[in-house]
């Protein structure tokens, strides 16, 4: 299997707010609607698709699935691609950029010159996917990435609706998706309709505070009052004075999107100095079991989250033929999940290699222009939904950009001492039942 070492990840972010990541992920306006190289065709008759995750590190839950889905589809890919009367072989390089965004931008560099791969595939958090798709975009190079709210992938990489991109392409839910199912949530339990909020100072959460295009910008927040104590950095080990504020103003909804370990110390301080909201709605942190039972005494139970894929979703996988409780039952079988249950990084995981399939078979592969003009073409319904950069509307906001549905659900301890995800909102998917009522904190 091919591999990359990983670099154990420093807490200092080279992605520091909406200004810093647009040097970091520098395709990048001049490179939007034309590209900078144009590098065309690649030789040979292998397809090279590249795979860059965050396996370890701060981010490594997002890819707890990766060793099962990449033994997955190199079975599938096995068989190659044929296009055109003309088949391929397929090689997927895989790569783990340690959560570093640093090492993120050698690894898609190193696909890139060194590999002269035909597509990169990237995934989870801005730290892994800016710097991959900032490289990608100045070289040409077509690019599918996920798991990041769209607008802070557009908007962060200096994206506007009239400078898009070319080369670089996204699919995901987005903050107003977000929005509606956290504030169904909240509605759920009651409360003063005072939001306190964890936004870092990084591409996340300054999508998030932007008041044009961010969180109190969307109309199903209005109504709400938001107690904003100003960005924090990433790393930030005492959250005393953000708690107190939120004592003072009277807090009793909490939402936010910090990464898993600042969350922890922050809900762990927050227990310690008898900060308890009713209802908690946390993005990005409590997204996987795993991060919710590593909390001290029980202090995932009862935690929310807007989730954007659970095995109750009535979607197939087009390359494999599960559906998405077929593929969460095999993947808790497979012994390489080591005994853990499903995440919901395995739904878009799998759709990349989904939209990396259907692409290439409908474009000739080794023609990186033709690739990326096939991607924003594509109309492909997968395991997580479907996708469209097509058409516009509410599916495709903007030219690069597909968008997924969500659910909301609530995390709850189990009798055998695991969390369990319970769907207690299907505003926006009401195709999938809830299977609790809401919880008390």
């Amino acid at each position: 299997m091919e591999h990359h070492p990983a670099i154990q990840p420093s807490r200092r972010s080279v992605l520091r707010g909406l200004g810093a990541t647009a040097v970091a992920a520098a395709p990048i306006l001049s490179a939007c609607s034309s590209g900078l190289k144009g590098s065309g065709t690649s030789t040979g008759d292998t397809i090279k698709i590249g795979y860059v995750s965050p396996r370890t590190g701060a981010y490594a839950a997002f890819a707890e699935s990766d060793a099962y889905i990449l033994e997955q589809v190199r079975a599938f890919f096995a068989k190659g691609i044929t296009y055109d009367g003309k088949k391929y072989d397929v090689k997927i390089l895989d790569r783990d950029t340690g959560s570093d965004p640093q090492q993120a931008a050698t690894i898609a560099d190193e696909l890139i010159s060194q590999q002269e791969v035909d597509l990169v595939l990237v995934t989870a958090t801005p730290d892994t996917i800016h710097p991959v798709a900032a490289k990608c975009e100045s070289e040409g190079v077509p690019c599918v990435s996920t798991i990041e709210p769209w607008q802070a992938w557009f908007f962060g990489r200096g994206g506007t609706p009239k400078k898009t991109f070319k080369y670089t392409f996204h699919f995901f839910d987005g903050i107003e998706h977000l929005a509606r199912v956290e504030s169904d949530m909240w509605r759920q339990h009651a409360t003063n309709k005072k939001v306190g909020v964890l936004w870092p100072n990084d591409s996340d959460g300054n999508a998030f505070r932007d008041r044009t295009t961010g969180y109190r910008a969307q109309p199903p927040t209005k109504g709400f009052t938001f107690v904003d104590p100003g960005s924090y950095e990433p790393g930030t080990k005492d959250f005393s004075s953000i708690i107190a504020k939120f004592k003072k103003e009277g807090v009793e909804i909490l939402a936010g999107v910090p990464s898993p370990p600042d969350f922890a110390t922050f809900w762990t301080q927050a227990a310690q100095q008898n900060f308890k909201p009713e209802v908690a709605t946390i993005s990005k942190a409590i997204l996987f079991e795993s991060s919710v039972s590593s909390l001290p005494n029980n202090l995932g139970n009862g935690l929310c989250t807007a989730s954007w894929w659970v095995p109750q979703f009535p979607f197939t996988s087009t390359i494999t033929g599960q559906t998405a409780t077929a593929l969460a039952d095999d993947y808790e079988k497979s012994p390489l999940a080591k005994g853990r249950t499903w995440n919901q990084g395995l739904g878009p995981n799998h759709a990349l290699f989904e939209v990396a399939h259907h692409v290439l078979r409908n474009a000739n592969p080794k023609d990186r222009e033709a690739v990326a003009a096939q991607i924003a073409k594509t109309s492909l319904d997968t395991v997580l939904g479907h996708l469209s950069w097509t058409g516009g509307g509410a599916a495709n906001p903007v030219k690069n950009v597909a968008t997924i549905p969500m659910v909301g659900t609530q995390w709850v301890k189990g009798s055998g001492g695991a969390y369990d995800l319970k769907v207690i909102s299907n505003t926006l998917l009401p195709q999938v039942k809830t299977d609790a009522k809401a919880a008390e904190l």
